[in-house]
């Protein structure tokens, strides 16, 4: 059995691998995630704000379980601040990967509670109730990419750290 290493390619595809950016292997650079962790903790800091002034705007379409979801919403926002605020400062691999599982597993969980527990009627707005339609399938997917991205920073965690 030849080792691939071993092998000799021809000219043209040595040229072609040579030429070809090892783009997988490269992580981002810090300054990269740096400005991403600044802009999802502004975010987050907002829908904070937002979570918590939604009852005192009297929404129409917002049910009576809402105060149930809340609390969900809010502690999965705060996660992910504490996670980015914690990235930002610390920017160790180990830390990127341990803090992207509790942040995957705080937006599968909240996600999760809004599918069951949807705290949203718009079937009595004219012409919206195609949202109620497909909001719970936007959750459902979304679950399976934070299950995906929880899955994927586990793997990592184990074996790049």
């Amino acid at each position: 059995m030849v080792n691939p290493e071993n092998r000799k390619m021809p000219r043209w595809a040595q040229r072609v691998d040579d030429m070809a950016p090892r783009r997988w292997r490269r992580e981002k650079q810090y300054y990269n995630r740096r400005a991403e962790f600044v802009s999802s903790l502004v975010f987050n800091l907002i829908a904070l704000v937002v979570l918590y002034k939604i009852p005192d705007w009297h929404l129409g379409f917002i049910t009576g379980k809402y105060g149930a979801v809340m609390y969900i919403l809010m502690f999965s926002a705060l996660v992910q601040v504490a996670g980015n605020l914690l990235m930002l400062f610390l920017d160790f691999r180990f830390i990127r990967y341990l803090s992207g599982i509790f942040m995957e597993a705080a937006a599968f969980v909240a996600q999760i509670s809004l599918y069951y527990i949807y705290p949203l009627d718009f079937s009595g707005y004219g012409g919206l109730s195609w949202i109620d339609v497909v909001l719970p399938w936007i959750l459902i997917i979304g679950m399976i990419i934070s299950a995906v991205k929880f899955i994927s920073n586990i793997w990592k965690l184990i074996f790049r750290s």
